[in-house]
């Protein structure tokens, strides 16, 4: 094991919950290795960072059964050895396939030691509060488990025709991620699933996307017609900020002051967690964007890592 590996800055520093391992055949960065993200974090004052290997696709229902075990499996081999420096956010097959799900949670869970599970926001045409998914929502909530929720965009929920904006470099990343991660949030609180499985720690990506602007928006259908605050508070029995108040985001994407502002208007301060989208990002992006934010100390302690620590049990 190298001295770089071997390094112990986790007294110190942030911790990265949005952090991008690569498997052969992943949408990363050929170059990338664990001894480079190790660099860039210490470049950056990163201690630690929970790396998820990918969403998982396939043709076939054992096919993804089985890279999601070679994804997994290669996730923890990274952990192993440097496990000061990383942990694992390990992804199952798609929740379309409940049994190959829950049959790989309980693995990456129990004999791989991961740190949790990492999503997407939809499964084929699924948003994750479909009922289909409710015996995934009961293990993780039994297990108390962190989930992390990253925005999967054009694949397969909406008509990709249409998002085509003729434009070089334009992705699915630009607006589709921050409005599939909105519209999981909601389908999650319309359906119950968020109410039903308390226990289970949710963590989104980019700051909410786009539900954290259009909370305003939502709450006022209460003086729709159509709906009204009847049928507002069938909806949404706790109310929707209410419900909003106690998910994570990780904030990737979303430092401007303006955005930071927005959020923490939203939430407590101990739901906002550090993540910089690295390697699709250079890790110092995010660095150096909290980095400027005019924070109170404890605050910027509480976000750029104490927030992480209490909520995956890290020990200083």
């Amino acid at each position: 094991m190298s001295a770089l590996e071997q390094k112990d800055t986790t007294a110190s520093g942030k911790i990265d919950v949005h952090h991008h391992f690569n498997a052969s055949g992943g949408r990363g960065q050929p170059d990338w290795t664990p001894e480079k993200a190790i660099g860039e974090m210490d470049a950056a004052g990163v201690a630690m960072a929970m790396g998820w290997p990918g969403p998982v696709a396939a043709e076939t229902v054992q096919a993804a059964r089985d890279r999601a075990r070679m994804l997994n499996e290669f996730g923890a081999k990274i952990v192993q050895g440097r496990h000061k420096r990383f942990g694992l956010f390990a992804s199952p097959p798609p929740l379309t396939d409940v049994d190959g799900a829950l049959r790989e949670i309980e693995y990456s869970l129990d004999v791989l030691k991961a740190n949790g599970i990492g999503l997407i926001t939809h499964y084929a045409r699924s948003w994750l509060g479909d009922a289909a998914f409710e015996p995934v929502w009961n293990e993780l909530d039994r297990r108390e488990a962190v989930v992390f929720v990253h925005p999967q965009g054009w694949a397969g929920a909406c008509d990709c025709g249409i998002l085509d904006y003729q434009a070089p470099h334009l992705s699915d990343a630009w607006l589709e991620y921050p409005f599939d991660t909105a519209r999981t949030i909601l389908h999650l609180m319309v359906t119950g699933t968020l109410r039903k499985h308390p226990r289970i720690k949710f963590v989104f990506c980019h700051g909410g996307g786009a539900f954290t602007p259009l909370i305003a928006r939502l709450e006022g259908f209460s003086g729709w017609v159509k709906v009204g605050p009847e049928r507002m508070a069938e909806l949404f029995p706790e109310g929707i900020t209410a419900e909003f108040r106690r998910l994570y985001f990780e904030c990737a994407q979303a430092y401007s002051p303006e955005q930071m502002a927005l959020l923490m208007s939203r939430v407590p301060v101990s739901q906002i967690l550090f993540g910089s989208d690295y390697d699709r990002f250079p890790l110092r992006h995010a660095a150096e964007q909290m980095d400027r934010l005019a924070l109170p100390p404890e605050d910027r302690t509480a976000i750029e890592s104490g927030n992480a620590r209490r909520l995956l049990r890290l020990g200083a």
